[in-house]
């Protein structure tokens, strides 16, 4: 009788024991995957950052082989001595691929690539004309105008009223009215280093900063 006790009582024990054992085995292989789990994340967020930098160093040759034209067109519309803004305008919008390589067909009111290359960078340089036109009778500033080239002519408004002087703070609280307060994922070095990486859904905030910076280090 007693034996058969011990034996209820070992078995009872090696039962214990190896849930014990499972319990660890399973807590270890839960760490494990947890711990894989957050490289995943760590190696997906650092490629993320390596595909989606939009804040080149320089004009690119692709948008550079454009340069005579932009100049026959930019002296068109009367505004030759921005070249090189119209230049960066270009990087920042396609990097001189595709057919409308100044994005500048919304500006008409058409459908975006509506364009040909040739229509794209006249009515480009045709469009920030406007734009710099507008800022110097409100008093604002150059970026001011290259901001509006992504927001719309009506933001010049928006920052005469606020001193005329273009900054990424006032961009960004025009594009959080008309966003709603909606912000999207956007990191390049620019982004990063202001916010952590993202945008409010209206325009690109950081637009006039990338052109800056590239009209700077041409």
């Amino acid at each position: 009788m007693a034996d058969r006790k011990n034996t209820r009582k070992n078995s009872r024990s090696k039962s214990k024991a190896g849930s014990r054992e499972a319990q660890v085995r399973r807590n270890i292989i839960l760490g494990l995957v947890g711990v894989l789990a957050a490289l995943t994340a760590c190696i997906a967020c650092v490629g993320y950052v390596l595909l989606n930098r939009r804040a080149p160093l320089g004009i690119s040759d692709a948008v550079e082989a454009y340069r005579p034209k932009v100049e026959q067109y930019a002296k068109e519309e009367g505004v030759p001595e921005y070249v090189d803004y119209l230049l960066a305008i270009m990087e920042v919008e396609t990097g001189g691929a595709g057919k409308d390589v100044m994005q500048s067909s919304e500006s008409l009111g058409l459908p975006r690539n509506t364009l040909d290359t040739d229509e794209s960078i006249q009515q480009g340089c045709r469009y920030l004309a406007e734009n710099l036109a507008r800022a110097e009778k409100l008093g604002c500033d150059t970026l001011s105008a290259v901001q509006a080239y992504n927001f719309g002519i009506d933001y010049l408004d928006f920052v005469a009223e606020r001193g005329g002087v273009q900054s990424i703070e006032v961009a960004e609280e025009f594009a959080k009215n008309k966003s709603g307060g909606e912000k999207t994922r956007y990191v390049n070095s620019v982004s990063l280093d202001y916010n952590g990486g993202y945008r409010y859904k209206f325009g690109n905030m950081f637009y006039a900063e990338l052109v800056r910076r590239l009209v700077e280090n041409m």
